[in-house]
């Protein structure tokens, strides 16, 4: 137990719940104070209770520091300490709620001898570990923290801090978000401690912490120089990364060193090396502590950093420990010298492991164990999965894995003969495998993913034998190394040394399901028929996971049935069927990103349509169950020998059917049997089978009835004979393969295997070794077997007979001069040789010229041929051909290619120069070539140089011809990147001035010339982003600044995924100097983002120095990067448009306006991670960052965000126009602002230039349809006959044509016609001004009813005969109903628009309301409306509201005194406030009645007497949430306040989540309001400025919970025990509830008008009143 009194151990994980957080300022620590036994609840509202009845009250000055008292705050009684006293004034600290209060001496009390007895209920804590990486908190970080109140999580306590009573406090959920944002980093636990220490003990708390940490350096390398320590980063766990094993000792004493780290710790071991040879005096004695950091020189004669394993007490040899390898050695003395501060800066990062789950039964382990396992994995690249670190021990217990997903830990254990354990949490341990859809994107996107295991099945045949295999002098482990040689050995020898190589590996994807269930041959298992789509291919469950996948089935529905919207990234997902309503484990195998994907469901067979829509990413915990359906094919027995053999028919189907079908009703199990194993066209795994009952046999059932039947057809064998099959192997563009090179021609064209189908060739391999050969003679084309120079068969085929026999080797792509007797037919029964496909996949290198030197195709083929390489898919070719990217290790073979033909190309052309200097008075002249070769020769060095990324120099020169000198300052060569499709690069040679074609002497050579810098032509550029006008886009926000600056990304993220592989993969190429000096603003590049040390697209735009200042294209962010960590971008790179785009809001000029101060956070929680529609309205050119900037209206869930924010704009002051009026003067006497006052119109102001009025008379009916709908006062109509309107409309294009008149333009005012552009169709159209702001016009279109803001340049004179004709639409407003009368309800809006909208109306004119509205200048109409015999102003009346007689009129200056709180309390005050101001308001009762049942949850529970339930349906409760958080927003009326009593609705912030809700004041006390949530039960106190008044929609919304109480229990007549309260919460929480109504009355609450509900309440059957007599005393 701990010694401290109600604080945990340390060391103790336990579940709290955060009630606040506050990330400090100018600080880098984080302040949380969390419940860490929310289970005791009800024993702290008990002390509550208890702490009612106070001890004596405080008289005079008493009581001093610390001691421990009640504080009275809002009418309730608190647990506090006293802080300090000064006078009468108290500062006392809240035990419970953690906070300081100031109160005076009365206000306090001494509490009862047990009051103190329960622990805090509140403890504060420190967020361990973590600290911010700035001075202060970014924005999104204290966002983000601020949103963990009122969560629950896990916590890890790591120290208790007395006498502060402070816990150090681990939250790895939250320190792992932190860190992976890059908002904090991590340090060590005791480095940590002491910082807090150090800022406890600091004066000013908010200030000097950060400076602390500034000092420290945890940035730098100032703490590691102070205590002269190496620094060791933690690990994460749970997450793969990419390590070298460096070391190995025994099985639990290895080290790993991360491999991303690999070229930075050989730069400094390079620095070191040459820093100690170069040096003498070191200014120190050399380290004789143990464990102190030193330089040390190894017996290779190389310095390494080193750490000291003993105190040196004599000057012999020394034990020391090399870090940065995990090597101990013995050195001399004189060896070791004191390390630099400057190399202690550089992190240790090879880190001391044991193998998890590996133990040995003796002690120790033996030299012959550890040396194999050196054999396996010394010096090897694998992956680990750091899955637990003892501290104690200072070790990371791993599971590494080779490249081919073995799991190394386990297959140790098996070759030595000893028992392999796993952590029984780690599931990608226990099965010895690493998640298989990781593998298929490769390493980089695996080690980065956590917790994501899929439980696959490691067939038997699958493991290697026990023992190692020899196989021509080579030992078969199973990691493949990329430099195994094959011994120069060429042709069909290689045939054999490749087959021996095959990795032991799965396939890429769970999405070979099939393969999980690797059946032998003869092989038999009970199962379940789940899915028939023909005899040939059916599907079948075995039995003996029934239960598993039951449960898994359940999990599923539960966990998907509150999913939210995901992007898809893997083909493997969740799919909901509609025809059952159920969620199902899916494999997509169509194009996921069309509307409708063919899915398949991998546990039972099916495939169906679903929209994109219901198909979502699977959760990695869904995975550890195999796929449970595998496939068959009914086995013919009689196919495999007669060409004329038994056809299966669709009544044989239907038996087939029947057969299944009866077992299942009758229970009576089914036995599959395997017959053969073969693939099906998609290269997945076909199991022909028998399926049998304990009786009878399927295939002799239906043999039968068709021989009865007499069915006897030619009918194709199920195995094609003459043709082998080819397969795409389900890979896909931008996907990632390890592939084994078995034949190379020449870089463009070379033959793989994929490491995936290892499995699969080793089959074939062993069925054609099982057949026997016959000797008949073969054709042209024909399959067959083939014997290689090993005398081994292997499979082939016939390409050519004369004059020679030439047989292509279809699994190895080799084409090979054999003898007739070298090869024979395929067997019949070699049924998997016949129909397994072609294992060679035929590649070429991709950005690779077609013509390539012999010398470096030479060089390619010896390199690669025989061994192991990972490709990246770029494109696909003809015939299945794939063109890739080849890596060996860090060095991209591409790009190798490139540099090899270049530097061949510069070397010929300095030859020539060489050749010429050896004889410079030479005169001799061989052929002169013409002008075409010369550039062609010009043509293809030059491609060769730019696809090699290289630039050239002004001072290169080369020839064209071995005499031939050209002089080249009349010539100069241009060069130009086009990005077009194609993209080629154009030489030209131009004459410059003065250029004639004379030869001068031999002394002169041709210069070619590369303009550089000032002069040159930018040729690398991006495309532009794929986003058009007027088109709509799903995007999501993946940088904002604010409205006028912020990022959009598609959703579609398949090119980005492509892109940021690529990326990745063009890191390794090394770094080019003269790119770098090349670079200006607007180059394109790939550069490293520091957050998570990963490779983007980006584009510069500013140099200083050495730094770059970039722009990350596909993001939208923008950082600072060092030169040295750019790279030059490939053309592959470029062709891909920018996945992101600049947005600004559209509608809103800075020139003419500004956002408020609250924009931009409210900006933000609107756009972020939320899926978001983009309409394209206007683009322009942003100079400053050089990319399009595009104006966009924004829709998120049918909610315009351009709308949204109207609310945060400010229009600029500006001067109103006057309306000048020959004959009037001017109503305005000085000029006003258009924001402040909206103009108005009068007769009398109206220019005398004006639209004729509409022909509408008093009763005249007419036929209408409604064009723009506002609400029942305002909307317009327009004429149904469109004669007169499509006359209007064409006069007005071809007046809109004319030229701008700028005269016209200074005469426009409000009441102005015009023609104006409607930017949505790019049409002119009537209009009439409303007001102006400077070059921007209001217009009102008088022929639809609509409004837009017009530029000034996009208005037209109105020619007089679009005068004369009337609108032809008319504003109208629907008769019987006086706006000064009464309001409509808030649902009449959309209710009247769906009422008319494209709806024929008949309309009746009854009077004209105003001959010109004065807000814009039209007259409107008074109507009444028909639709379909519909009086639509008798239909409209139910919305409608007269003013209640009780509102107070305003005619009276009297004011009256109100109570406040109902006048409780000594401490309230009298409120006087205008009898004016008065709102009379109130809730509805609760929709419940007496005898009525109702489905509820509990939402607040007190005891039996006292909770709250809310109703089961939430509807109306979101929909009441969202009206209430919007009438939130609103700014507060300091008047307000005043009226506020108890009894008196309000809205309230909730400051545990800070949203706004319903609430009723119960009390006032100074600047608090005790208030109830009366949608929710639960009470709270909230700050004055934190209400708003209640709009009258959510008055007229019946409260969503009501309070109740047990019926049938009288608390005049008894009591309720002491454990009922806890017990009373326990069966009520979360459940779902049936309550009855038995009556009402106000015993609680009655103070503020609440009622009270005396209920029954019935749960899972059970009567709860029954249930709890027993506690009732």
């Amino acid at each position: 137990m701990c010694s401290i009194p109600g604080l945990p151990t340390a060391g103790t994980e336990l579940p709290i719940l955060i009630t606040k957080v506050s990330p400090k300022p100018n600080c880098g620590l984080v302040e949380l104070w969390v419940n860490m036994d929310d289970g005791k609840k009800h024993i702290y509202e008990q002390m509550r209770k208890d702490i009612q009845s106070p001890g004596r009250k405080f008289h005079g000055s008493e009581g001093k520091p610390e001691d421990l008292c009640l504080v009275h705050i809002v009418d309730m009684w608190h647990r506090a300490r006293i802080v300090s006293i000064q006078d009468e004034t108290y500062s006392v600290f809240l035990i419970d709620q953690g906070k300081l209060d100031i109160t005076k001496g009365e206000a306090l009390a001494w509490g009862q001898s047990d009051a103190f007895l329960l622990p805090p209920e509140i403890e504060k804590c420190i967020l361990a570990n973590v600290v911010s990486v700035e001075n202060n908190w970014p924005e999104r970080a204290a966002k983000f923290l601020n949103s963990l109140a009122g969560k629950k999580c896990k916590g890890l306590v790591q120290q208790i801090l007395m006498p502060a009573r402070i816990i150090l406090l681990e939250i790895p959920v939250v320190s792992k978000h932190m860190c992976k944002c890059g908002s904090a980093k991590k340090i060590p636990g005791d480095e940590f401690k002491n910082l807090v220490l150090e800022c406890l003990q600091l004066p000013s708390a908010d200030v000097e912490p950060y400076r602390i940490l500034r000092d420290r350096n945890l940035n730098g390398s100032c703490i590691l120089e102070e205590c002269h320590r190496y620094f060791y980063p933690e690990l994460l766990m749970d997450t793969f990364d990419t390590v070298v094993v460096t070391e190995i000792n025994d099985p639990q004493n290895i080290f790993c060193k991360l491999l991303i780290f690999s070229k930075a710790l050989k730069v400094l071991s390079e620095q070191i090396h040459r820093h100690y040879e170069e040096s003498s005096d070191f200014g120190q004695p050399p380290p004789r502590t143990c464990g102190d950091p030193c330089a040390v020189k190894s017996v290779n004669g190389r310095w390494h950093r080193s750490m000291l394993k003993q105190n040196i007490s004599t000057n012999g040899a020394v034990e020391v420990l090399h870090v940065d390898e995990g090597r101990t050695e013995l050195v001399q003395y004189g060896d070791i010298k004191p390390l630099n501060g400057k190399f202690l800066r550089m992190p240790v990062v090879t880190y001391r492991c044991s193998f998890d789950g590996v133990k040995n039964i003796s002690a120790v382990w033996n030299a012959d164990q550890t040396n194999y396992l050196k054999l396996l994995l010394h010096r090897r690249t694998v992956v680990a999965r750091f899955n637990h670190y003892d501290i104690t021990q200072d070790v990371y217990s791993v599971t590494l894995y080779a490249d081919n997903a073995v799991c190394m830990n386990s297959y140790f254990m098996m070759k030595i003969g000893l028992p392999y354990s796993s952590n029984e949490n780690d599931s990608s341990s226990s099965n010895g495998s690493i998640p298989s859809f990781f593998r298929s994107h490769g390493t980089e996107q695996y080690m980065h993913e956590q917790n994501k295991d899929t439980n696959l099945v490691l067939c038997e045949k699958m493991l290697p034998s026990p023992k190692n295999r020899e196989v021509n002098g080579r030992i078969d482990t199973p990691i493949s190394d990329h430099h195994d040689s094959k011994d120069g050995l060429d042709g069909p020898n290689q045939l054999v040394q490749s087959t021996e190589h095959l990795s032991r590996s799965f396939p890429s994807e769970m999405q070979n399901a099939d393969s999980d269930h690797a059946f032998s041959v003869g092989s038999s298992v009970d199962v379940h028929i789940s899915c028939i789509e023909s005899l040939q291919k059916f599907w079948c469950q075995t039995t003996e996971n029934a239960e598993s996948l039951r449960k898994l089935m359940h999990e599923l529905q539960n966990h998907y049935a509150v999913i939210h919207p995901q992007s898809l990234a893997e083909s493997i997902c969740a799919a909901y069927n509609p025809h059952d309503d159920k969620w199902y484990r899916a494999k997509i195998i169509t194009n996921s990103h069309s509307p409708l994907v063919a899915v398949r469901f991998i546990d039972y067979g099916q495939t169906e349509k679903v929209p994109l829509r219901n198909v979502k990413p699977i959760d990695p915990a869904f995975l550890k169950l195999n796929a449970q359906a595998f496939q068959c094919c009914l086995f013919n027995p009689k196919s495999s020998t007669n060409p004329i053999a038994l056809a299966w028919t669709d009544s044989t189907l239907d038996e087939f059917r029947t057969f299944a079908d009866s077992s299942n009703l009758s229970n009576t199990g089914l036995k599959c049997v395997v017959k053969a194993v073969t693939c099906d066209e998609e290269g997945l795994q076909l199991n022909m089978v028998d399926i049998e009952t304990p009786s009878q046999s399927a295939c002799e059932l239906l043999t039968q009835r068709c021989v009865e039947t007499d069915t006897r057809v030619p009918i194709l064998p199920q195995v094609s004979s003459d043709v082998f099959r080819y397969s795409t192997f389900d890979i896909e563009v931008g996907g990632r393969e390890n592939v084994f090179v078995t034949c190379s021609e020449n870089v463009n064209n070379f033959y793989c295997q994929l490491d995936k189908n290892s499995d699969l060739l080793a089959g074939v391999m062993e069925n054609v070794d099982q057949s026997k050969c016959s000797d008949h003679p073969l054709g042209l084309d024909s399959i067959c077997f083939a014997k290689g120079t090993d005398n081994k068969w292997y499979r082939g085929q016939v390409v050519e007979r004369s004059p020679k026999l030439l047989v292509y080797f279809v699994d190895y792509g080799h084409t090979l001069v054999l003898n007739d007797s070298d090869i024979c037919p395929i067997p019949t029964e070699a049924s998997l040789a016949r129909s397994t496909p072609v294992q060679a996949v035929q590649l070429g290198l991709f950005n690779v010229p077609e013509d390539v030197p012999s010398e470096v195709n030479e060089w390619f083929n010896n390199h690669v041929t025989g061994h192991s390489f990972p490709i990246t898919v770029i494109s696909k070719g003809a015939g299945g051909k794939l063109v890739v990217e080849l890596l060996d290790g860090s060095l991209n073979l591409n790009v190798n290619i490139r540099e090899r033909i270049s530097q061949m190309a510069l070397e010929r052309s300095t030859s020539c120069v060489e050749s010429e200097q050896q004889w410079p008075g030479s005169t001799k002249c061989t052929n002169i070539p013409n002008e075409d070769n010369l550039m062609q020769e010009l043509v293809n060095t030059l491609t060769a140089m730019k696809t090699a990324g290289q630039n050239i120099n002004n001072s290169k020169r080369v020839c064209a011809g071995d005499e031939l000198k050209i002089s080249s300052q009349d010539k100069f060569l241009k060069y130009e990147k086009t990005v077009v499709e194609g993209r080629k690069l154009d030489v030209i040679l131009e004459e410059g001035p003065g250029f004639s074609e004379t030869f001068h002497n031999d002394s002169e050579m041709l210069q070619l010339s590369f303009p550089c810098h000032e002069g040159n032509t930018k040729i690398l550029i991006y495309k532009k982003p794929n986003v058009a006008l007027n088109k709509a886009e799903e995007v999501y926000a993946s940088c904002i600044v604010g409205p006028h600056y912020f990022w959009c990304q598609y959703s579609n993220t398949k090119d980005l995924n492509m892109v940021s592989t690529l990326s990745q993969e063009v890191r390794q190429a090394s770094q080019d100097m003269l790119f770098t000096k090349n670079l200006d603003p607007g180059s394109p590049c790939l550069a490293l983002y520091s957050s998570d040390n990963h490779w983007y697209r980006a584009q510069v735009i500013h140099i200083a120095d050495n730094m770059l200042h970039v722009l990350f294209i596909d993001y939208g962010n923008e950082s600072d990067v060092e030169i040295q960590n750019v790279r030059p971008l490939p053309e592959c790179l470029l062709d891909v448009a920018p996945q992101a785009f600049l947005c600004s809001l559209n509608g809103f000029d800075e020139s003419k306006g500004s956002w408020n101060d609250d924009t931009y956070d409210d900006f933000y929680a609107l756009l972020v991670d939320k899926p978001l529609r983009v309409e394209v309205v206007d683009m322009k050119e942003n100079l400053e960052i050089m990319a399009p900037e595009y104006a966009v209206q924004i829709e998120y869930e049918n909610v315009v965000v351009n709308d949204t924010m109207l609310k945060y704009w400010k229009p600029a002051a500006m001067e109103n126009l006057l309306i000048k009026i020959p004959t009037e003067k001017s109503l305005q006497s000085k000029e006003t602002e258009f924001n402040m006052t909206p103009p108005r119109f009068s007769e009398r102001n109206v220019t005398s230039c004006k639209h004729k009025n509409s022909n509408m008379s008093e009763k005249k009916k007419v036929e209408v349809h409604a064009t723009c709908i506002v609400d029942p006062h305002f909307f317009w109509c327009q004429y149904a006959n469109m004669e007169e309107l499509k006359k209007v409309s064409r006069l007005a294009q071809e007046a809109g044509q004319a030229q701008q008149d700028s005269m016209f333009l200074k005469t426009l005012d409000p009441g102005s016609p015009c023609l104006a552009l409607f930017s949505c169709d790019n049409q002119w159209y009537r209009a009439q001004v409303i007001n102006r702001t400077h070059s921007l016009l209001k217009v009102v279109f008088i022929d639809y009813g609509n409004e837009s803001d017009v530029d000034i340049k996009h208005v037209r004179p109105l020619p007089q005969s679009l005068l004369d004709i009337a609108p032809q639409a008319l504003l109208c407003c629907l008769k019987g109903f006086d706006e000064s009368q009464g309001s409509w309800d808030d649902k009449v809006y959309d209710d009247f628009y769906n009422l008319l909208v494209d709806k024929p109306l008949t309309l009746t004119v009854f009077s004209i309301i105003s001959a010109c509205r004065s807000d814009i200048g039209v007259p409107q109409y008074s109507v009444n409306i028909e639709c379909e015999d519909v009086v639509i102003n008798i239909a409209m009346q139910k919305f409608w509201k007269p003013f209640a007689e009780e509102c107070v009129s305003i005619k009276s200056p009297q004011t009256e005194t109100v109570p406040r709180d109902g006048q409780i309390g000594s401490n309230t005050a009298e409120l006087v406030f205008p009898k004016e101001n008065m709102v009379v308001g109130k809730y509805k009762n609760p929709n419940i009645s007496k005898n009525t049942k109702e489905e509820v949850y509990a939402s607040y529970i007190v005891e039996p007497h006292f909770f709250w339930c809310q109703y089961a349906n939430v509807e109306e409760l979101k929909k009441v949430t969202r009206l209430a958080h919007e009438a939130g927003q609103a700014e507060q009326d300091s008047m307000f306040p005043e009226t506020l009593g108890a009894g008196s609705p309000c809205l309230a912030l909730f400051s545990c989540d800070s949203q706004w809700y319903r609430a009723l004041v119960m009390n006032k006390t100074d600047n608090l309001f005790s208030v109830v949530f009366i949608d929710y039960g639960n009470e709270a106190d909230v700050d004055i400025k934190h209400v708003r008044p209640v709009p009258q929609s959510l008055l007229d919304v019946a409260p969503q919970s009501f309070l109740c109480s047990l019926h049938g229990f009288d608390e005049s007549q008894g009591s309720w025990d002491d454990n009922v309260c806890e017990d009373f919460y326990n069966l009520l929480v979360d459940k779902p509830l049936t309550l009855s109504v038995f009556n009402m009355s106000s015993a609680r609450h009655s103070d503020v008008g609440l009622p009270q509900y005396s209920v029954e309440i019935e749960c899972e059957g059970i009567i709860l009143n029954t249930l709890m007599e027993k506690y009732w005393k």
